[in-house]
């Protein structure tokens, strides 16, 4: 008998439908830990009893109550786990909040013990869910670790409409890292290196977004389509109010308004400036928060504030620090953030609009926390800057200011801007260590984009798990009772 257990996370849809089909692929029983009780009810009467299903907020919540953490254990088990239980902490984006420190410390007693006690409980092959991104998705990371079960992450590739599957947690690729030492050491074969260079050669002749990203980049505004969001999540909110990853209702309209406003206040105000002709600068882009990309891989540099002033300290005297914000971000932070910004000797600061790929193409330098752009920076052989823990590291174009003390940066850009050679051998074993492990298909909220949930798409990702689990695959859709669709 094979048993799955799956860290829903807000897909549950997607993932009660994959699992429908791994049946086929010889998967006998399934476990499941999801939020609150409108993703159970949505799991309810159809066709899978997760057993056990545990639920959030009836299961873990309820046990914090006034009782003190227990530090002593909590120190044993950090020593155990060989994971800083605070940087774990550091990664939950929701239940934080109102709690003080010995709350969040019992929070994340029970956290670990209930689920350790589930995974022993029900002894599960293998466990699969979304990237690592909160508190409880890391501590079943660990703990799975710990007993030496497979957890398998499914993600983006940075590739068009490709997935990575693996299991070594944070973004780290295994089998994209161990390829690319092995290409590095034995050359590309003509095959590999024409694939890899044609890839490059498209994106520079005709860079695109990554895949979705279309989607966030659309402007707010209040349609039909945003009355439907706002009905779902309040269904969900009345369902479990406790639930929290649920929003209040009078909360998302409120937010809602509130983008509008700082969106039309930030263009009469004239916060966003212009590039300047012939003005060298190091290209930074405002990575949108909160999310896992700063919470989970690099904790140390959460407050973009600081980092930018930081990062304008160490430039060299005659290039400017370019600073653009997020398509996703339109709206989302206060005028204030923005004036701070501009504030800074030697910023720049730029609007979402402003032509992302001519200021890649002209920038003498990128620098990023974990984001996307530092890929695209390589892809037009550029120097890039890294602060977090991002999955182009390897690639020796990347400059990691997070090896480096602070009193070390200026030196470092310095290397960066006036003597970076780039390593195009380097950037091809890479991207082919890419196309060779990564799978077809495409993984996000049904929410935003409703065609992850279209069969074709599920049994890709039905696929790319079975085969890094070392399941049977199998095309056959499955036969049970029609799904349903509910968020």
């Amino acid at each position: 008998m094979t048993k799955a257990y799956i860290f829903m996370s807000v897909h549950e849809e997607l993932f009660h439908r994959m699992a429908e089909r791994l049946r086929s692929c010889g998967v006998d029983s399934f476990g499941a830990f999801v939020w609150g009780h409108a993703q159970a009810d949505a799991l309810a009467n159809r066709g899978i009893e997760y057993d056990p299903l545990v639920i959030f907020t009836r299961d873990l919540l309820p046990k914090y109550g006034d009782a003190p953490p227990d530090l002593a254990w909590l120190q044993q088990r950090e020593r155990e786990l060989g994971v800083s239980i605070q940087r774990m902490i550091s990664s939950e984006r929701h239940l934080l909040a109102g709690r003080t420190f010995e709350q969040i410390m019992r929070m994340a007693e029970v956290g670990l013990r209930e689920i350790a006690a589930t995974y022993d409980r029900v002894r599960p092959d293998f466990v699969f869910s979304e990237d690592i991104s909160c508190f409880h998705s890391y501590a079943h990371f660990v703990l799975a670790r710990e007993r030496g079960i497979p957890f398998w992450c499914i993600g983006a590739a940075r590739l068009p409409k490709r997935i990575a599957v693996y299991a070594s947690g944070m973004q780290h690729w295994e089998s994209v890292e161990g390829l690319f030492a092995d290409y590095q050491r034995r050359g590309l074969t003509p095959e590999q290196r024409t694939a890899a260079q044609a890839y490059v050669t498209e994106f520079q002749n005709r860079p695109r977004r990554p895949t979705g990203m279309d989607s966030r980049a659309v402007a707010p505004g209040v349609g039909r389509a945003d009355f439907n969001i706002l009905k779902l999540a309040a269904a969900r909110y009345w369902r479990d109010r406790e639930d929290p990853t649920s929003t209040p209702p009078l909360r998302v309209m409120q937010q809602r308004l509130r983008r509008l406003a700082r969106i039309r206040g930030a263009g009469l105000l004239g916060l966003f400036d212009e590039p300047v002709e012939g003005e060298k600068f190091v290209l930074y882009p405002i990575h949108f928060q909160p999310e896992a990309s700063t919470l989970v891989q690099a904790p140390m540099y959460v407050d973009q504030l600081a980092l930018l002033e930081d990062m304008a300290r160490s430039l060299p005297v005659g290039y400017r620090l370019y600073v653009k914000e997020h398509l996703s971000n339109r709206g989302r932070r206060p005028l204030e953030f923005y004036n701070a910004i501009r504030r800074i000797p030697a910023v720049r600061l730029l609007g979402p609009d402003a032509d992302t790929w001519a200021l890649i193409k002209q920038a003498s330098a990128i620098a990023v926390i974990t984001g996307t752009m530092g890929w695209e920076g390589l892809l037009f052989d550029k120097p890039v800057v890294t602060f977090g823990d991002v999955f182009y590291n390897q690639v020796s174009s990347v400059y990691r200011a997070s090896e480096v003390p602070k009193d070390g940066w200026y030196a470092l850009f310095q290397r960066a801007i006036t003597a970076h050679v780039p390593d195009r051998e380097a950037l091809l074993a890479y991207i082919a260590a890419m196309q060779a492990t990564s799978f077809e298909g495409f993984i996000g909220s049904p929410v935003s984009f409703p065609a992850v949930l279209e069969d074709a798409n599920v049994q890709l990702l039905v696929d790319a798990l079975a085969t890094s689990a070392g399941l049977a695959t199998t095309s056959r859709a499955p036969s049970t009772a029609p799904s349903r669709q509910h968020h």
